[in-house]
């Protein structure tokens, strides 16, 4: 309950001092449910007794069904560009969540998919947590208003994916410190609004 209070007033605030209509909103339950399910696979990969004990487990623990996710720690939400009535969530930043774990769990890129689900987001920022395998380009293809993306500092391999350069409102890239392959694609002229690329 403090927690969805907490949320309301910083919405009333931004209304407020921005003149914005927006009432009190919660973000929407398929957003909420998205980062449950993220919460979900981050449990499912770390035993108890280790997740209780480490950061990730304080960063997590405002994660919860019984409360607004726009309150959660680290879930920025703001107001929806196609509404003046709702907010959505629009920044995540999931960095070294298991840095303090020894060892390690093994995070396979597959356990985004959740994420992919929240196409409101902007800035994702998931570097440092030894993601592991390809880019999944076909679901960052959802994310069509994403402006920054951080993935650097984990294990991801083989090419850049293509779908990358399709979304539009890309400014910066950072994808150093992996194991990457291949050249960068032709198609990164598409993106227009590039202004940094750290892939080195």
């Amino acid at each position: 309950m403090a927690m969805e209070i907490k949320a309301c007033l910083v919405v009333a605030l931004r209304s407020f001092f921005f003149l914005s209509p927006t009432a009190c909103q919660s973000c929407p339950e398929y957003q909420k449910q998205a980062l449950l399910q993220f919460k979900s696979s981050i449990l499912a990969i770390t035993t108890p007794s280790i997740f209780n004990s480490s950061d990730v487990s304080q960063l997590l623990l405002s994660w919860n069904s019984s409360s607004d996710c726009c309150g959660w720690v680290e879930v920025e939400c703001n107001d929806s560009p196609n509404s003046t009535s709702r907010v959505v969530i629009t920044g995540l930043y999931l960095d070294a969540l298991f840095t303090h774990l020894s060892p390690q769990p093994r995070v396979e890129s597959s356990m985004l998919a959740p994420i992919f689900h929240i196409r409101s987001l902007e800035e994702l920022s998931i570097s440092d947590n030894n993601i592991q395998g390809e880019i999944p380009g076909v679901g960052f293809a959802n994310l069509s208003n994403l402006v920054l993306l951080y993935m650097e500092g984990n294990n991801l391999s083989g090419p850049i994916p293509p779908h990358l350069f399709y979304l539009p409102l890309l400014r910066d890239i950072y994808l150093r410190d992996n194991s990457l392959t291949g050249q960068l694609p032709a198609d990164i002229r598409n993106l227009t609004s590039l202004q940094r690329l750290s892939s080195q």
